[in-house]
């Protein structure tokens, strides 16, 4: 592999010196771009195998300066077929381009450092997706859940409840973690977020928020369906997707869209605009882009509700004392009317308090949210071959979700004077994600130069409101500061690419070489919350006054060991906690100054890419890329593809490549502890530990190290007929030392040190505990056909695949001589069968999108059925009787779309309908998991809010 990439480099740099002494002449063409005779604005125009381009005026007027006669010109814009036309003799060309529906086989970006590469060309399987034209008619309101309506390998599926984990929505492709998933804003890095996702279906992860980018400042989504680490960096095991932003000028657009879920809750309400202005006369321009979106919050539970024990029987009997022995009065109505058996009951005091069982339930679906973005995308040229670029934006977000709700019998956990019926914590997020990127674009010699800088961050301000320290006591405060993640990162690139025609004769048709280097430099920050978010207080706990003070037959009576003798206090001062309230905020515990972190790292890399047409049929490529990660070594990664065209309109496609990926900051320095609970709803802390921490030393978990990965593609490129296209590609990769998070190991049953060092709690760590095998099917049906003024659009895409564990690397864990686990425990734990079950069977291996758009005249029909295969849940609790786990099959499930748009008058369309309009849930998870009727579904295939409605209002003018 190495020596045919060192032969065919050689052949470049010798094309290079023999095509530098024949650049021709330059001069400057003029012309017009139409549709029907209508000027269309921001039309790319491009000089083939270069990057000097120009986009069209409010009139469709362009002007460019070609290198002479033999150049060629590409005419591109979403919504249309791409055109190239040779200049030859010409210096005045106009153009009229024929519109191509929505999902469009035009120049791609991805898969390919070749800037005339087409869709069906490509050497690897790339979607392209024109959002654009896509959004008018989708009842999605931003760009991740539309692209999960339309992408048969993408999935973006919105998280519930589930503490911050709902506060960013996952991007994935073939059902891999996000992670290994690489973002490109405009062809540039984009940063993830600063969240870490804990539980995510495929695995704790970070990802890039896709919700800071408004859908309106999107013209096109390119998706490589294929692993590019070594053409794009170590995230790219999965694939890449390169978001373009728009760049029309002269030109208002805006629109209005609100929703409501045939339940009534959810409702959205979302206003954008977008506005582009020339920046003087050589095709500059700024385009500009504001969002603001409100969504309401949502929650499913089954019919009735909750059934369990709200206030039980020592609450509504008042036996619940003091660390004094005194009394605790929580059921003063009894006092008052100790005749009316009914408030000795649930239900009769909660009546007599104006209470229903509504009153207890909790927020078991989407967070509420306010989302807000301002984006920019600007380029001005400096001269005929150098231009200057910058886009980014800034994103705030509030979001506030729901945990369980806390009842007023858990009396170590409520402070009757503060809640006396219970509370329910919320979780609450303040997310600002800010981001530039500014560039150059020029000519030295012969070759295409992109030299940029791109800078990221994201800031969670992490917070609880309606919640307690319940060891503080009635002092606790309510709402707390639980501290800080930060995540910045610096990118600066450069990159040469030139593709050389004909370098010898005709022997071989062209070779496109690009090469670069890049720098990354990456920081994680975690900054504490306040005090009583993390820490423990004295209320509840009493003082010996004397050595051997008896508490039992001083304060009270009814307090006991264990095996029934008398509680004694051994000293003077001695601090005996009574009550045993539980310390931290409530739901989610603030970060403490031990878990603090300021992580650093940098990343520099280099590679080269050389894509060769050796003949009309036949294109062969090859990358290889060096990166050396300061905390992690060096790397070298490669990856070689093919197409061969068996007719015009028959390509075949193939690619094999190499994968490596770094542990994320995230992973290594993330800390926090959170309350779980169990299927019965008995709470208990879980702490999450870095690999560096003394309870991951006195386990014996070891460092992690970085996962690599293989990756192997196969597909065909089939066009039957015009208007008619399909590709089908299989795939198959491996990730070995996969990171995946352990159990809950809990210091009682490990003993020993361990117990020590986190107590009666559990913990969990990441760990590479095993190596992961995907297999699966792409497929992709486009057909545009145009009926005499209407047109009629239709696709089916699809996905087959298949996620399992292959191998399992257990390590050797130090037990205590008084541990309880078994070895077979041991290794349910290190990799526990519920995230087993979630990453092999939580992804449905079947998905169908089968769409139709009918545009008849002024209207618009659109209809789509989604097929998510069954998928199954696998828990890490079982019966106690039987030893059988709660494991349970979710059938197969269809979803449908439906949108209707009419064209008003020209500029203003109306368009209604609705998502899953037939209101189908998934299957109800068990009897046992339901926590006496709290929960009715699990958040597998298309999640459970059920249907709901929309109507957006655009205009553009």
């Amino acid at each position: 592999m190495k020596h045919k990439l060192y032969k065919l480099s050689l052949i470049c740099l010798f094309a290079l010196l023999w095509h530098s002494a024949a650049v021709a002449q330059s001069k400057t063409v003029t012309g017009k771009v139409t549709d029907k005779a209508e000027p269309l604005v921001g039309v790319t125009v491009v000089v083939k195998g270069t990057t000097t381009g120009t986009v069209t005026n409010e009139k469709g007027a362009f002007s460019i300066k070609v290198p002479g006669d033999d150049a060629i010109l590409i005419f591109s814009s979403v919504g249309y077929t791409a055109q190239e036309v040779a200049v030859g003799s010409k210096s005045e060309i106009d153009v009229s381009l024929l519109s191509d529906g929505l999902e469009l086989s035009e120049i791609t970006v991805v898969g390919s450092r070749n800037a005339n590469r087409t869709q069906l060309e490509s050497v690897a399987p790339v979607d392209i997706i024109s959002v654009n034209q896509m959004a008018q008619s989708m009842p999605q309101p931003d760009l991740s859940q539309m692209l999960k309506q339309v992408a048969p390998s993408f999935n973006a599926l919105q998280q519930v409840g589930g503490d911050l984990d709902s506060h960013v929505t996952p991007v994935q492709l073939r059902n891999q973690p996000p992670n290994q998933t690489l973002l490109l804003l405009n062809g540039k890095r984009r940063h993830v977020s600063s969240l870490l996702q804990l539980y995510n279906r495929t695995g704790p992860s970070t990802s890039a928020d896709l919700m800071t980018i408004p859908t309106l400042a999107v013209e096109k989504v390119e998706i490589l369906r294929d692993g590019a680490a070594a053409q794009y960096g170590s995230d790219a095991i999965a694939g890449v997707m390169n978001i373009n932003l728009r760049k029309s000028v002269n030109e208002l657009s805006a629109s209005y869209y609100t929703s409501i879920y045939k339940e009534g809750d959810g409702v959205t309400h979302q206003l954008m605009a977008n506005y582009g202005l020339p920046l003087g006369k050589n095709g500059g321009f700024i385009n500009m882009t504001g969002e603001i979106t409100s969504r309401g919050s949502t929650t499913r539970t089954p019919d009735g509700g909750y059934d369990g024990v709200v206030y039980g029987d020592d609450y509504l009997n008042n036996r619940f004392k003091d660390a004094n022995g005194q009394s605790i009065i929580t059921n003063p109505e009894i006092i008052a009317n100790p005749t009316n058996s009914a408030l000795l009951t649930d239900d009769g005091l909660m009546e007599a308090r104006g209470l229903t069982r509504k009153n207890f339930q909790m927020i078991n679906g989407l967070s509420k949210m306010t989302n807000s973005s301002l984006f920019f995308n600007a380029g001005v040229p400096l001269s005929d071959k150098s231009r200057f670029y910058a886009f980014g934006g800034i994103n705030y977000r509030n979001t506030l979700s729901g945990c369980y709700y806390r009842f007023p019998r858990q009396t170590d956990r409520v402070i009757y004077e503060v809640y006396p019926n219970g509370f329910l914590p919320q979780l609450t997020s303040i997310i600002t994600d800010k981001s530039v990127t500014a560039g150059i674009q020029g000519k030295l010699g012969v070759f295409d130069v992109d030299f940029s800088n791109t800078f990221g961050s994201s800031k969670f301000r992490y917070g609880m409101v309606n919640t307690l320290n319940a060891s503080y006591g009635p002092e606790s405060p309510t709402t707390m500061r639980l501290g800080d993640n930060i995540f910045t990162q610096n990118t600066t690139s450069l990159a040469f690419s030139h593709y050389f025609n004909n370098p010898f004769g005709s022997e071989i048709k062209g070779i496109n070489l690009a090469f670069g280097a890049e720098m990354r430099i990456e920081n994680f920050q975690i900054t504490p919350g306040q005090v009583e978010s993390y820490t423990k207080g004295t209320y509840g706990t009493f003082t010996s006054p004397s050595d051997n003070y008896n508490y039992t037959q001083s304060i009270n009576p009814d307090a006991k060991n264990a095996d029934g003798s008398d509680i004694i206090l051994p000293y003077r001062g001695y601090v005996y906690d009574f009550n045993n309230y539980s310390p931290n905020c409530q739901c989610f515990r603030g970060f403490t100054p031990q878990q603090q972190a300021d992580a650093y790292r940098n990343v520099a890399a280099g590679y080269i890419d050389v894509e060769a047409d050796l003949s009309h049929k036949f294109t062969i490529s090859g990358a290889a890329r060096f990166e050396n990660y300061s905390d992690f070594g060096s790397v070298i990664t490669g990856k070689i593809a093919a197409r061969y065209s068996i007719l015009a309109n028959v390509h075949l496609r193939g690619s094999a490549s190499t994968g490596f990926r770094a542990p994320s900051l995230h992973e290594l320095y993330y800390a926090q502890t959170s309350t779980v609970f169990t299927p019965e709803g008995v709470p208990f802390d879980v702490g999450f530990f870095t690999n560096q921490s003394s309870a991951a030393k006195a386990l014996g978990i070891p460092q992690l190290k970085e996962e690599n990965s293989k990756n192997v593609s196969f597909g065909i490129a089939f066009e039957p007929m015009q208007g008619f296209e399909i590709t089908a590609d299989a795939y198959w990769f491996r990730v070995t030392d996969k990171i995946i998070l352990t159990g809950n190991f809990d210091g009682p049953s490990v003993g020993g040190n361990f117990k020590n060092v986190i107590g009666a709690g559990a913990a969990q760590f990441f760990t590479n505990g095993a190596d992961v095998e995907s297999k699966g099917l792409d497929l992709v049906a486009n057909y545009t056909r145009t009926l005499g003024n209407s047109k009629l659009i239709l696709s089916l895409a699809a996905n087959w695949n298949k996620v399992e564990f292959v191998a399992v690397h257990p390590a050797k864990l130090k037990l205590g001589p008084d541990a309880t686990l078994t070895p077979e425990q041991i290794s349910d734990l290190y990799l526990s069968r519920s995230v087993r079950g979630n990453y092999e069977e939580g992804n449905p291996r079947q998905k169908y999108i089968l769409s139709a758009t009918f545009m008849p005249k002024k209207w618009t029909f659109m209809a789509r059925t989604i097929y998510y295969g069954s998928v199954w849940s696998r828990s890490a609790y079982a019966d106690e009787t039987t030893g059988q786990y709660y494991d349970y099959k979710l059938d197969g499930r269809a979803t449908v779309d439906l949108s209707v748009g009419y064209t008003i008058f020209k500029g203003l369309n109306l368009s209604v309908g609705g998502e899953n309009i037939f209101d189908v849930y998934p299957t109800r998870i068990l009897p046992a998991l339901t926590d006496s009727n709290r929960f009715g579904y699990e958040n597998y295939q298309m999640g459970f809010q059920g249907a709901y409605y929309y109507a957006r209002l655009g205009f553009k003018f």
